[in-house]
């Protein structure tokens, strides 16, 4: 390909919407685009942005704040890895560095991209790219849909304008829908702050044994009180049904 047409699709890029819209119309519901430099572990320096691609968990009924909640869509998962590969193949074509780092339901995997997990956060990508902070539940929480959706991430060294408007604590207030949600009292009523990233807002050994009771019950490890309980989101998704 002619020089002229690689240089007008790095102009594209630097851009910023036109790589948003494509991803969008690959199916994700949420794009950002976050400098996640600070505390990038060595690994992965040399890919200091993140692209962060999120979609809706279906609509069901959320009249319910007893209800569990099935936080897992293999469709939904299968269809953010397909997005993040073609993210991928899109920046390499333009010359860019890039990685996509799967859904966490992928974290069993033993393939080496799994392995980066514990490089790598959803998370981080999120709370950087301005789409949504760290609940008190410690799930992302978005305006849009509450913690109700599902993320992978692409990191790469394209040179995109990151959100100015990162998040940097938490916005629950004095919310404690969560909190009184919790059957297992796992959850420390504790606002995130990213300076205290470390410090843990829910216990997660009482959660894991919660897990493992529903098991014996359902069958499964679910529960999702938390998700289902939290109000942000869940209005709108009255509204619109």
């Amino acid at each position: 390909m002619e020089p002229a047409r690689i240089n007008k699709q790095k102009a594209l890029l630097l851009e910023g919407e036109f790589l948003k819209q494509k991803i969008r119309e690959w199916g994700a519901t949420l794009v950002g685009f976050g400098d996640v430099s600070v505390g990038l572990a060595p690994e992965l320096k040399h890919m200091p942005v993140a692209v962060s691609i999120g979609i809706e968990h279906p609509r069901g009924d959320m009249s319910s704040k007893e209800e569990l909640y099935n936080s897992y869509f293999p469709e939904i998962d299968r269809l953010l890895e397909q997005i993040a590969n073609q993210t991928v193949k899109f920046l390499r074509f333009l010359g860019c560095r890039s990685l996509a780092i799967p859904p966490d339901s992928h974290r069993p995997d033993r393939r080496f991209v799994a392995r980066l997990f514990r490089l790598f956060s959803h998370k981080t990508a999120v709370t950087c790219s301005g789409l949504g902070w760290i609940g008190k539940n410690g799930l992302v929480v978005t305006p849009e849909y509450g913690p109700r959706v599902s993320w992978a991430t692409v990191l790469t060294d394209a040179p995109l304008a990151t959100s100015v408007k990162p998040y940097v604590f938490g916005k629950c207030g004095k919310c404690r829908c969560c909190v009184e949600a919790c059957p297992a009292k796992a959850i420390k009523d504790r606002q995130w702050v990213r300076p205290e990233i470390n410090v843990p807002v829910i216990d997660t050994e009482a959660c894991r044994q919660q897990l493992e009771k529903n098991y014996l019950l359902y069958g499964r490890y679910i529960c999702g009180r938390c998700i289902a309980a939290c109000p942000i989101g869940r209005e709108q998704k009255a509204e619109e049904d």
